[in-house]
């Protein structure tokens, strides 16, 4: 899309243009003429979605947790979204400047867990009614089409589909990917997970859906959540797996970090056995060896890239174990 366009679009929210900084697809900085920045961000085509998603978020940074969301007191802020000439709805929100928490600090790990407590208390006293965009109840299905998934790239293999460095990686490898599959499989059977959706009105809350270092801004004023457009109602257990997830997988899965964002979280809220089980499911499930075959930018399926995301499935037992330890003496 090309300067202008932008521009235009930005301009339909009553803010002067001075210059437009792209961050990645889909996504710029806007600056304008009295000095303000702003973020300028595509979103889902589905309205009610949005519509949704705006109206939540308004309840929610009414109880105080720090969001990248728009202010209707503000000019700026009183249109919930815009259309592109092509129809796609774009929002406009403050610009959080800050950094992004670094895994290797424990302390931006521990506010990590802080801000993510916040915005799930604050979240569940935000839902009411019937929860809208739910996904209480699909993990069972979810996993059993990952795994799935898993089974006919594997098969794939066998049969000499990919070229022959990742062919025979898998044809080495694959059945070890699918036991770490079914062991996630079976702890979710014996996790009680059915139990728990079961009480979805007192287990369910507002989750960010891809939490992780990157969706998070720390500054002055605090932890601030951004990027909003896989918020979702789901068990809190899966928030912090995906920042738990996010943080640690390029860090040779060491628990320190981990332990921080639990402490942090703890801070504000208290962790059940059943969310510290419900964690160990998505971690032992092999979610990265899963991105490398899905072949992206981030993630290019090749020998090298398997190699990497095998070694970081088999880090994750004794992983496992340190979360187990930890939970035996934190659970509530």
């Amino acid at each position: 899309m090309s300067e202008e366009a932008i521009v235009s679009i930005a301009e339909r929210f009553g803010i002067k243009v001075r210059g437009i900084i792209k961050i990645r697809n889909g996504i710029y900085r806007v600056n304008t003429s009295k000095g303000k920045s702003y973020s300028l961000k595509r979103m889902s085509k589905r309205l009610s979605r949005l519509r949704w998603i705006d109206r939540v978020l308004l309840r929610v940074r009414n109880s105080g947790p720090r969001l990248a969301w728009r202010n209707p007191q503000t000019s700026e802020g009183r249109k919930p979204y815009v259309f592109s000439n092509k129809g796609d709805p774009y929002v406009l929100t403050r610009w959080i400047s800050g950094r992004i928490p670094s895994p290797r600090s424990l302390s931006d790990m521990r506010s990590c867990g802080v801000a993510l407590a916040r915005f799930h208390v604050a979240g569940r006293a935000a839902l009411k009614g019937k929860f809208a965009n739910s996904m209480i109840g699909t993990w069972h299905s979810t996993f059993i089409n990952r795994h799935r998934d898993l089974q006919r790239k594997i098969a794939k293999a066998k049969r000499n589909g990919y070229s022959p460095p990742i062919s025979r990686f898998l044809q080495q490898h694959g059945l070890e990917v699918l036991h770490y599959s079914n062991q996630a499989r079976a702890l979710l059977r014996n996790s009680g997970y059915r139990s728990y959706c079961n009480r979805a009105l007192q287990t369910g809350v507002l989750t960010h859906g891809d939490g992780g270092p990157s969706n998070f801004i720390l500054n002055a004023e605090g932890t601030h959540l951004i990027d909003f457009e896989t918020l979702c109602v789901d068990l809190r257990a899966y928030d912090l797996y995906r920042v738990i997830f996010n943080s640690c997988k390029d860090y040779h899965w060491d628990f320190a970090i981990a332990k921080a964002i639990l402490n942090g979280y703890r801070q504000v809220a208290k962790i059940r056995k059943t969310d510290y089980d419900l964690i160990q499911v998505w971690l032992r499930f092999p979610q990265t060896t899963c991105l490398v075959l899905s072949s992206s930018d981030r993630f290019p399926l090749n020998k090298s890239w398997l190699q990497w995301a095998l070694a970081s499935e088999r880090r994750i037992g004794s992983f496992l174990q340190q979360l187990h330890k930890y939970a035996s003496r934190h659970s509530s």
